[in-house]
């Protein structure tokens, strides 16, 4: 019968141990195992939340520019207005 990668470790361990505590061991592998699924949980989340602050920074991007054209046309507009007003007291003349 073939051994499953968690019980070879655990052979491994068994043998390895100084002490020979072969329990010792495998709660090791065990906190080893989920410190491992932890992290690799913890990356996933930290790639999503990264996806989700690019999406933010784009639509905050977008918005700038939107604010930044109605800005632009306003002071087009108000500056059209200045050169008309500067213009009407010549032609009063």
């Amino acid at each position: 019968m073939s051994k499953s990668p968690s019980d070879k470790d655990a052979s491994v361990s068994k043998t390895k141990e100084p002490n020979g505590d072969a329990a010792s061991a495998v709660s090791t592998q065990a906190a080893l195992a989920q410190a491992y699924q932890d992290i690799t949980r913890g990356e996933q989340h930290a790639a999503a939340l990264e996806a989700n602050l690019t999406n933010l920074e784009s639509k905050l991007d977008a918005l700038l520019a939107s604010i930044e054209g109605i800005s632009a046309a306003t002071q087009a507009a108000q500056g059209k207005k200045t050169d008309q007003e500067k213009q009407e007291p010549e032609a009063k003349e």
